[in-house]
């Protein structure tokens, strides 16, 4: 790296940290207590099920590496986790699913997924506004640009969908009704567990309306997904807002009716190429990623120009030739 890369890379490090630590207040929208490090999913029963050496694998950006997206080894203490929720909070509100018998047909247990997700993916553009305003701050030179600023818009716009998210899911709560509409499934067990969601609107039909209409829309269409172990099983739970029904019914519905084999591949794009929030065991990892991580990387970088989110590539890390599959994907579509 050179002197001035190292030193960006320094500036990065600070002002993510510094990021990070400036949100320490509990998300509870009637709380104002210190929040405590929270698990996206339950640490013991579910993370410790694919971690028997206590350790997970994460993707995450490393700003003295190329390329910047790394995997990298954590203690299950530490991964997958962030201020979220009080003690109180944190203990009491998501008793259903953390120390009792998990319903998967009962509402409020998977819409307490749904609130994790969405807190942490608050929590993310949180961190990411205040990293941008403080490498403005100490670098306004060469920070203060168009680009970045664009950056803090959009930011800014996807919090604007989050809250609205946020503020549904919080009805429910308070009074008792079902806005959502959530499936689970039970899919190959591997060593994976993701908590995210991502938009049906792809960039392509965005783009599109906003040239047709003269603006953006006024809302996207999310899809929630989590993906974990649980008694012995691999369990894939989705939910979708009933507002966004007559939109994205036929897609949601084709993992929960299509064979296993089509929907595996449907998971391995959403992990590739527009989930981040995911982890992977030792014994996956060594036997599906070490060797090609750059790609994995390579995946990043396509996906951030890809207009067509929804378009599914023939690449499944639930077969034994994913490594083979995803070289060849990389070849034909990066080089």
């Amino acid at each position: 790296m050179t002197k001035e890369e190292i030193e960006f890379a320094k500036l990065f490090n600070e002002c993510k940290s510094r990021a990070i630590s400036k949100i320490d207040t509990c998300y509870h929208p009637n709380c104002n207590e210190k929040s405590i490090n929270s698990h996206i999913l339950q640490k013991n029963g579910i993370l410790s099920t694919i971690a028997p050496d206590k350790h997970l694998w994460e993707l995450e950006i490393n700003s003295f590496k190329t390329p910047r997206f790394q995997f990298k080894r954590t203690g299950i203490n530490r991964i997958y986790s962030f201020n979220c929720f009080c003690n109180q909070h944190d203990t009491a509100l998501f008793e259903k699913i953390e120390t009792k018998v998990i319903d998967f047909n009962d509402y409020e247990s998977c819409l307490l997924f749904a609130l994790r997700t969405v807190y942490n993916e608050i929590w993310r553009k949180e961190v990411n506004l205040n990293m941008y305003e403080c490498l403005k701050q100490k670098s306004p030179d060469k920070f203060d640009n168009p680009i970045l600023n664009q950056h803090i818009e959009q930011e800014k716009l996807g919090l604007d969908d989050l809250h609205f998210t946020e503020s549904e899911i919080w009805n429910d709560f308070d009074n008792k009704t079902e806005s959502y509409v959530f499936e689970c499934r039970e899919i190959k067990n591997i060593d994976i567990c993701m908590s995210s969601f991502f938009n049906y609107d792809t960039t392509e039909e965005m783009n599109k309306y906003r040239m047709f209409f003269g603006k953006d829309m006024e809302r996207v269409s999310e899809i929630f997904i989590n993906i974990f172990p649980y008694k012995k099983k691999t369990l894939l739970l989705m939910g979708y807002h009933k507002k966004d029904e007559s939109k994205v019914k036929g897609y949601f519905y084709t993992y929960f009716k299509e064979s296993l084999n089509r929907v595996h591949r449907k998971l391995t794009n959403l992990m590739l190429f527009q989930c981040e929030t995911w982890v992977v065991s030792d014994k996956l990892y060594k036997s599906k990623i070490k060797g090609i991580e750059n790609l994995f990387a390579n995946g990043v970088s396509f996906s951030v120009n890809n207009l067509n989110e929804r378009q599914t590539f023939d690449i499944d890390i639930f077969k034994d030739n994913f490594k083979e599959k995803f070289k060849a994907w990389n070849k034909k579509y990066v080089g």
